[in-house]
C-alpha cells in the first residue's frame, strides 16, 4: 500500500530544497550584480582622487596589463611612480575631439600593427624644459586635458605619446586606449588618461598572475576591459562617451 503521507513530505522537502536553490541562485546574482556596481564605483572614485589603477586586457588579445591614471588630475609624483613600478612606454589616449583641437596627428598614414595601436606624433607642452621630467609630463598631459588649450601649445616631436580612441570606446575597440578614456568618462572627467605597459622583473610582460600581486603590494584596484564592459551593459550605458558634457 502506497504512503501518501511519505510522498507528500517528500515533495514537500523537494520543493523547499528548489526554492533554497533558487533563492541562493538570486542572492548570488544580485550579490554579483551589486559587487560590480560596487567595484566600478570604488575604481572611478580612486580615478578621480588622482591614483592609477591596474587594468587588464581579455587574455586572448594582447594579454597584458597596463597601470592607468585620468589626465586632467595626474600629478608629477604619479608618473614618476608609474614608470618606476611599470617600466612600459607612457602614452596619453585622448578623444578624438581633443586630438583634432589639438592637431595632433596619427603617427603613420597606413599602419600595420597587428592590434591597430593608434599612435600619434609625439608632444611637449610649449612652456616646459627638455620635457623629460616627471613634472614636465604631468605638466604637459594635464594641459592637453585643459578644455582652453590650442595646437600652438605644444612642440612636435615630444616625450608625450599621444594615443586617439575611437568614437564609442569599447564598443568599436576593446583596447587599453578605449578603455581608460571610457573610465574618464564614466568618471565625469576630460577624456584624457596615462597608460603604461606592466613589466616584470625580468622584461617580459606582466600577466594576470603577476599583476594581482602587483595591484596587491601597492594597493590599487585591479579590473579587466571586460568588467567595465560589464559594468556599462549593466547600467544601460551604450556608449561612455554620451554620459559626459565635459567641453572635449
Amino acid at each position: 500500500m502506497v504512503d501518501l503521507n511519505k510522498n507528500v513530505r517528500y515533495y514537500d522537502v523537494t520543493f523547499e530544497c528548489c526554492c533554497s536553490v533558487a533563492f541562493r541562485i538570486l542572492t548570488e546574482l544580485f550579490n554579483y550584480a551589486k559587487s560590480i556596481f560596487n567595484c566600478r564605483r570604488s575604481t572611478l572614485n580612486h580615478l578621480v582622487n588622482g591614483g592609477y589603477i591596474i587594468l587588464a586586457d581579455d587574455e586572448s588579445r594582447e594579454n597584458e596589463g597596463d597601470l592607468v591614471a585620468l589626465g586632467d588630475n595626474i600629478s608629477a609624483d604619479t608618473v614618476y611612480e608609474m614608470l618606476k613600478e611599470a617600466n612600459g612606454l607612457m602614452c596619453v589616449p585622448v578623444s578624438e575631439k581633443i586630438a583634432d583641437r589639438l592637431g595632433f596627428r596619427p603617427m603613420v598614414k597606413h599602419s600595420t600593427d597587428p592590434n591597430q595601436t593608434p599612435f600619434m606624433v609625439t608632444a611637449d607642452g610649449s612652456l616646459s624644459a627638455t620635457g623629460v621630467s616627471a613634472f614636465d609630463r604631468a605638466a604637459t598631459i594635464r594641459h592637453i586635458a585643459n578644455p582652453t588649450a590650442k595646437a600652438t601649445d605644444f612642440n612636435h616631436p615630444g616625450h608625450i605619446q599621444p594615443l586617439y580612441a575611437q568614437p564609442r570606446g569599447l564598443r568599436d575597440r576593446t583596447g587599453h586606449t578605449e578603455a581608460s578614456v571610457d573610465l574618464a568618462y564614466l568618471a565625469g572627467k576630460a577624456p584624457v588618461a596615462v597608460i603604461i605597459e606592466v613589466l616584470k622583473d625580468d622584461g617580459t610582460m606582466a600577466r594576470r598572475d603577476d599583476l594581482a600581486i602587483l595591484a596587491k603590494r601597492v594597493q590599487v584596484p585591479f579590473i579587466t576591459i571586460n568588467q567595465i564592459i560589464k559594468y556599462m551593459d549593466a547600467n544601460g550605458i551604450d556608449a561612455a562617451a554620451d554620459l559626459t558634457k565635459v567641453n572635449a
